[in-house]
């Protein structure tokens, strides 16, 4: 056996064990249930009492779950938030390092060739962004897709994993039953009063992104770090803007797993675009959301347009193909086409803090003048 073979095979069996490491036991499984099922950001005390559980219980689960690689992230309803996102599709490759990065959102290789990006701009400002990276960007973008609020995605485990081999269930047959008897909802529009939002707020965010369970204490010493105001910015104020701002607005919708550790390595992200009525999209969206395998949907309803974007076993994709068309042939969407994405080379950023108290236009001519952003998000999932 060559050396290149013994050391596949020594990275192989590494990834094995460092997957079955991240296996989760049923009470896991109802632990990350509970955690889910709030539509807020639950206090510890509380989740420990409706499970009938000590508080230092939870804080195991918790530990239990952070060893095995799993991590909670804040579920921003960006709607709510006066943002929408634009995705760019480009047919030639740009480096991570290359790319404005401002308002990126996520960023991954086009599959075999090719960049996908998702920027967040202010309400409206989607062609600002568009026009002002022309310049930035190599040649005109192959698709550009608007999109203006997101729904809701939390990964259901007690219906998708099965604990016991340590696998996520997947049933293209199943969910496109689903699909079809789930009831149709309101769908959400862009009637939402215009909330006022600065820095201070899209830092807490940024920061309940990272880990929602953070103490706004933690995070005051955080902003006064990132900010160095003249004058110190207080507890006080920070909890104002958390429980005025955030809270009440309802901007953050809750708490959800990053089911990412669950996946095989051998996985593909797809970035799915459908279109079709929008009452439809959404049946479609809030089905697919649930399944661990997919990480968020986005739409426009305006325009009918959707877009899902996942992670697949490599042996999955082509029966995604399959699966679409049956949605497609049972009139549930018009048409249908999806993007390969480079899984090992993609990041999904935070909402940046900057993205409403700088003009999208005047970030983007900073990076174009100077080859670098103001301001850089951090990666929230790779």
């Amino acid at each position: 056996m060559s050396l290149g073979s013994r050391s596949s095979v020594s990275d192989t069996l590494d990834r094995l064990r460092q997957y079955s490491k991240r296996a989760l036991n049923p009470s896991l499984v109802d632990f990350i249930e509970q955690v889910q099922s709030y539509d807020y950001i639950p206090e510890i005390t509380r989740v420990a009492e409706d499970m009938g559980l000590h508080a230092s219980t939870i804080w195991k689960f918790m530990n239990v779950l952070k060893e095995k690689g799993f991590r909670f992230t804040a579920d921003v309803d960006i709607l709510r938030l006066g943002l929408e996102a634009v995705a760019i599709v480009l047919d030639e490759y740009v480096d991570y390092g290359g790319v404005f990065k401002g308002t990126l959102r996520y960023y991954a290789p086009l599959l075999p060739w090719g960049t996908f990006l998702i920027y967040l701009v202010p309400r409206g400002m989607s062609e600002t962004l568009v026009n002002s990276l022309a310049g930035a960007l190599p040649g005109e973008p192959m698709e550009v897709v608007k999109l203006t609020y997101s729904i809701p995605a939390k990964p259901n485990l007690r219906k998708y994993y099965d604990p016991k081999i340590n696998m996520i269930r997947l049933n293209w047959d199943e969910l496109l039953n689903t699909i079809k008897s789930s009831p149709k909802e309101a769908i959400p529009g862009a009637t939402y009063r215009r909330s006022r939002f600065d820095e201070i707020d899209l830092f807490i965010i940024k920061e309940l992104e990272k880990n929602p369970f953070i103490s706004l204490k933690k995070i005051t010493e955080d902003l006064n770090k990132e900010f160095r105001p003249v004058t110190s910015i207080n507890y006080i104020r920070v909890l104002r803007h958390f429980k005025n701002h955030i809270e009440a607005r309802g901007v953050v919708r809750g708490v959800k797993l990053i089911s990412a550790p669950l996946r095989e390595y051998a996985s593909v992200s797809v970035a799915a675009v459908l279109r079709g009525n929008p009452a439809e999209l959404h049946r479609i969206g809030r089905v697919l959301v649930a399944h661990p395998y997919f990480d968020f949907a986005l739409f426009n309803p305006i325009e009918g347009v959707g877009l899902i974007l996942g992670s697949l076993p490599a042996n999955e994709v082509f029966n995604f193909s399959m699966f679409l068309d049956k949605v497609r042939e049972a009139r549930i969407v018009r048409e249908w086409s999806y993007y390969m994405l480079d899984y090992t080379r993609k990041k999904m950023l935070t909402i940046p803090y900057i993205i409403i108290s700088e003009p999208i236009n005047e970030l983007v001519e900073y990076f174009k003048r100077y080859g670098r952003d103001k301001a850089v998000s951090d990666v929230l999932i790779t």
